[in-house]
């Protein structure tokens, strides 16, 4: 979608930008650090009387729309079997099909029509580019200006301001809620006791998913509106109805009002403005105030999967670091790190590991205050991660992410002996320290049935047992021992005489298919040849993977 840049509006001196706008667009930094501002621009982009009543306009404020060209547009301008006009010997669209896909720069402004009742419109002057569109042409680039390609003029802005509440209202006539909160009172009332409106919209679709949110902390079975007072100015009062009893919304949490506001803005508001030929971008401004992390997770897991599945735009300010744990591996979704320094503000897209410890830098968030991810899997090696994310994948759930949900740390065979779980134990490596949330995985090594394992991994085990943490020591004497014999012919293209037994040597068993083993090159080679119908039967390892799938979704429900 379309991007935007802009420089001059308020502590933004130097030009940033967005060169693409995804579903989910987190702009995080500290406090007065400019992340409303950015919020501000995106509003200017969708309203030409905001934007011309914007002194900065007048100041200098250069914004700037970034358009990738579509084929209808190129279509348009560059018409088929039309020659000359400075192109010559080939038609207009032969030429500008090139250009299909490329991006370009248009400054934003506006101009005065008409007397009287005059009306702002949006004026778009093409930023000359002469990497990409030779500036012999220029007359048609001007033309795709002319024609106006501003896609943020075509939506519908919605904004949900930092400092926001529910209170009990005087009647009125108003059909939307402001940035501040102020009409969603009057808005419940009309939606639930007028016949032209379906009562449905609150007393099933927003209390369904008021609960998905909350539960289990709460659960409400109906939410109520009530007059409160009586005379001229007659109030009316929200309440949410629990285990029989009321509760006047007004008197509760912040947190709770947050989330209803939230979700009166997504989907309240669409059913009533039934603006179908316009796509609604929403912005919505430190969401996190006054939310337990649990409920902000579920509250950005919640608008998340509204903006995929309802293909809408939504802006995030905030300084919550559950943000970058819930968006920042996503499809769709991007996080830009807002700085201040020395009165400046600037603004950088997070998208490597660098960029985000920076971030947690400047948030001040230490890894003790986050405990860096959900929960830590243990293995002996990398070859190791490769087979168990592929088999949590394809015999899990497939509600978890690695990154997101969990991640991996490498204990490295013999040095496991340094590590316990025990919290006396001075002279070992605590493993609890390092995330509370933790699984092991550990190769057997034994050569027969009735061989055991060593001290150092009985230990381990029955140290995870008390603690009730996963750990899976292998059925077989390795990891590889789960491997299945079609997936390794997939990927050598040659016949297995059998099936590599339950305490093989793996070495051994795949020298005829593969001289040398090296076990990280090998594993990444055969992975995704290994398929869920034949995984499933091998050894103890679709038990397994359930389970540790289970203690993953564990981790993460709080």
């Amino acid at each position: 979608m379309d991007g935007f840049g802009f420089k001059g509006y308020k502590s933004f001196k130097k030009y940033v930008e967005i060169e693409e706008v995804e579903k989910i667009n987190v702009f995080i930094g500290r406090n007065n650090s400019g992340k409303s501002s950015c919020i501000d621009i995106v509003e200017n982009l969708t309203s030409a009387q905001v934007l011309a009543s914007n002194k900065f306009l007048k100041e200098g404020l250069d914004l700037q729309v970034i358009h990738e060209l579509s084929e209808q547009q190129v279509q348009y301008v560059f018409q088929e079997n039309t020659y000359g006009g400075g192109i010559p010997g080939r038609s207009h669209y032969e030429f500008g099909k090139n250009y299909i896909g490329k991006k370009m720069r248009f400054s934003v402004s506006t101009e005065r029509h008409g007397i009287g009742h005059s009306v702002e419109t949006f004026k778009y002057e093409y930023i000359p580019d002469e990497s990409v569109f030779e500036k012999q042409y220029n007359s048609f680039w001007e033309n795709f200006a002319r024609r106006g390609v501003n896609y943020w003029e075509d939506c519908e802005f919605r904004r949900l301001d930092a400092e926001r509440n529910i209170v009990a209202e005087i009647e009125s006539n108003e059909e939307d809620v402001n940035v501040n909160g102020e009409g969603a009172s009057n808005l419940i009332r009309k939606i639930i006791n007028y016949s032209e409106y379906d009562e449905k919209l609150v007393q099933e679709k927003l209390l369904n998913a008021l609960n998905s949110i909350i539960y289990p902390d709460a659960k409400f079975e109906d939410i109520k509106i009530q007059q409160i007072s009586s005379g001229e100015n007659s109030k009316w009062e929200i309440y949410l109805q629990e285990d029989g009893k009321r509760y006047a919304l007004s008197k509760m949490g912040s947190g709770l009002k947050t989330i209803i506001l939230v979700l009166i803005n997504l989907l309240i508001i669409p059913k009533l403005k039934k603006q179908y030929n316009k796509k609604f971008v929403f912005a919505f401004e430190e969401l996190e105030n006054n939310l337990h992390p649990a409920l902000q997770r579920r509250l950005f897991e919640f608008i998340y999967d509204y903006a995929i599945k309802n293909d809408v735009i939504i802006f995030l300010t905030t300084h919550s670091h559950v943000a970058i744990n819930t968006f920042c591996d996503k499809y769709g979704t991007q996080i830009f790190h807002v700085e201040k320094k020395n009165g400046i503000s600037t603004m950088h897209k997070i998208n490597d590991y660098i960029s985000k410890t920076a971030l947690l830098d400047d948030l001040d968030v230490r890894a003790s205050d986050i405990l860096q991810s959900n929960g830590i899997i243990w293995v002996e090696g990398p070859s190791d991660r490769i087979y168990i994310k592929h088999w949590l994948e394809i015999l899990g759930s497939g509600e978890i992410e690695e990154g997101r949900d969990y991640q991996f740390l490498y204990y490295g065979g013999r040095l496991l002996s340094h590590y316990t779980t025990e919290k006396e134990c001075n002279d070992l490596i605590n493993i609890l320290l390092t995330n509370r949330n933790a699984a092991i995985v550990i190769d057997s090594d034994r050569r027969n049935p009735r061989a055991r394992i060593n001290d150092t991994k009985k230990r381990i085990q029955n140290e995870f047992k008390k603690y009730d943490a996963f750990c899976w020591v292998t059925k077989g004497k390795e990891i590889e021992n789960y491997i299945e014999k079609t997936a390794i012919e997939k990927t050598f293209d040659k016949k297995m005489s059998a099936q590599c037994e339950r305490f093989e040597l793996f070495p051994d068993y795949i020298k005829p298919v593969c001289k040398t083993f090296n076990k990280v090159e090998f594993a990444r080679k055969v992975v995704d040849n290994i398929e869920k119908e034949t995984a499933r039967g091998m050894l103890d390892l679709e038990k397994q993977i359930t389970s540790l799938d289970k203690a993953i979704k564990k981790w993460n429900e709080k």
